[in-house]
């Protein structure tokens, strides 16, 4: 039997509520396709499970060629690309202002054993 899962918040409980409908019925008003956002407990367990079982696995070619063709041509928001701009324009500025400290203490150590 093929379904299709939806969801709701009920009023009364304020719990979310999940079932199965055939694929063809679309149920009244209350009721959103999915399961709907999970809870902070559950989204954080989620996660800490993701990461002990993918930490440190390889990923084969094929693999990360799916991974990047699903990001391909991906559209990001003007305010995205200006915080990803800003982003690089910062890690230059600091790369910068490394490079020239770097530079001034090396001078400062051949200035200071010509004297």
């Amino acid at each position: 039997m093929r379904h299709s899962r939806w969801h709701y918040f009920d009023e009364a409980t304020g719990k979310k509520v999940i079932r199965n409908f055939d694929v063809d019925a679309t149920p009244p008003s209350p009721w959103m396709r999915g399961t709907g956002p999970h809870s902070p407990e559950a989204y954080a367990k989620t996660v800490e499970n993701n990461r002990k079982h993918f930490k440190g696995k390889p990923k084969s070619a094929e693999q990360k060629q799916k991974m990047r063709d699903a990001k391909l041509g991906k559209r990001f928001t003007p305010e995205h690309c200006a915080k990803i701009a800003k982003a690089w324009e910062d890690k230059r500025t600091v790369r910068r202002e490394r490079h020239i400290e770097a530079m001034q203490i090396a001078m400062s150590t051949v200035m200071g054993n010509d004297v």
